[in-house]
C-alpha cells in the first residue's frame, strides 16, 4: 500500500471505443478512487473532477448530510490528507466492465504498452464507498506516458445528480494518458463534456469525445507531447520506468490539484455558474459562500 501524499512531499486494436457496450466482465470487482475526472484524486485529474461535480450538485440538492459546508469538508478530506493506492483484483469488483479493461490492456500492449498493475484509491473508497471501482495502469515503450482506464458506473443517488446535471451516461468507459515535462502535465482523455471543472495551472488537458477510439486518442497524446518539445526543446519529459514512478507523478499531479483547489476556496464562482448554465441565484450564492467559509 502506498500514500500518495507522502511520496510528493518528500498499434492498437482497431475501433477499441468507450462507448457503453453489454460486456459485463464475469469477475467480481476490485476498487478506486473517484474522480466522478479520476482521479484517485487524479489521482487523477478527471476522475477527481467528476466526483466533485456530484459533490456539488449533492450539495445544491441539500439532502441530508449535505450542503455547502458538508462539501467543503469532503473536499478537505479529498486534498488533505495522504491517499492510499493499493493494488487489487479485477476479481473484487463484480459491477466493473472487466471486458473493457481487457480491450484496453490488448490496445495498450499492441503498441508496446506495459501493463503495470490495477490499483484501488482506498481514501476515495472511503468518502464514495458505494462507487467504486479500480484504474488498471499502463506506461508506453518509451517511458514518457503514463495511461490508465476505468470504468466508472454511477449508482443510487449519485445516477440521480448526474441527470440533474445533465451528464447522463450511466456507465463511463475512461482513458487517460498523462506525460510530466517539467511541471508542466499534459493529460488527453475521452471525457469531453463530463469533466467541467477547471484543472490547475500544471495541467493542459485536452477532452476527446467519449466515444474516440483508443487508437485516436494515443495518437493525439503523442502528437501533442511532439508540440510541445518543439515549442520548448529544452524541457525534458520526466521518464516512468515502473509502478513507483508512475505513483510519484499521480502524487506530484494531487499535490497541484489540493494547491488550485486551496487558492479557489474549494469551489470558484465561475465553475458553480458553469455547472449551473447560468448566473447564480440568491440561494446558490449563499451555497458558494458556505463552500469557501466566508459565511453570510
Amino acid at each position: 500500500m502506498i500514500h500518495v501524499g507522502q511520496l510528493a512531499g518528500d498499434h492498437a486494436a482497431q475501433g477499441l471505443s468507450l462507448e457503453p457496450g453489454d460486456g459485463r466482465g464475469d469477475g467480481h470487482a476490485a476498487t478506486i478512487l473517484g474522480a466522478w475526472h479520476n482521479a484517485g484524486v487524479e489521482v487523477f485529474f478527471l476522475m477527481m473532477g467528476l466526483w466533485l461535480v456530484v459533490a456539488i450538485a449533492l450539495g445544491m440538492r441539500r439532502p441530508r448530510g449535505f450542503g455547502g459546508a458538508a462539501l467543503r469538508a469532503r473536499l478537505d478530506a479529498v486534498y488533505g490528507e495522504p491517499h492510499e493506492l493499493a493494488r487489487v483484483s479485477p476479481a473484487a469488483f463484480p459491477e466493473a466492465d472487466l471486458e473493457f479493461y481487457d480491450r484496453a490492456r490488448t490496445a495498450f500492449e499492441r503498441k508496446s504498452y506495459r501493463w503495470l498493475a490495477d490499483v484501488e484509491d482506498l481514501t476515495l473508497t472511503r468518502i464514495y464507498p458505494q462507487n467504486r471501482t479500480f484504474l488498471r495502469l499502463f506506461v508506453d515503450a518509451g517511458s514518457m506516458i503514463r495511461a490508465s482506464v476505468y470504468h466508472l458506473h454511477p449508482r443510487g443517488i449519485v445516477l440521480s445528480v448526474l441527470q440533474l446535471v445533465q451528464l447522463y451516461p450511466r456507465h463511463l468507459r475512461v482513458i487517460e494518458l498523462v506525460s510530466e515535462i517539467q511541471g508542466v502535465f499534459l493529460v488527453t482523455s475521452n471525457t469531453h463534456g463530463v469533466d467541467r471543472l477547471e484543472p490547475p495551472p500544471e495541467a493542459r488537458i485536452e477532452r476527446l469525445a467519449l466515444a474516440t477510439p483508443l487508437d485516436d486518442i494515443v495518437k493525439r497524446h503523442e502528437q501533442r507531447i511532439t508540440e510541445l518539445l518543439r515549442a520548448h526543446p529544452e524541457r525534458t519529459p520526466v521518464h516512468f520506468e515502473g509502478y513507483e514512478d508512475v505513483v510519484a507523478s499521480i502524487a506530484r499531479a494531487h499535490v497541484a490539484m489540493a494547491r488550485h483547489r486551496q487558492k479557489l476556496g474549494g469551489l470558484s464562482r465561475d465553475e458553480l455558474e458553469r455547472l449551473k448554465g447560468r448566473p447564480l441565484s440568491a440561494s446558490e450564492e449563499a451555497f458558494l459562500r458556505e463552500v469557501q467559509g466566508k459565511g453570510d
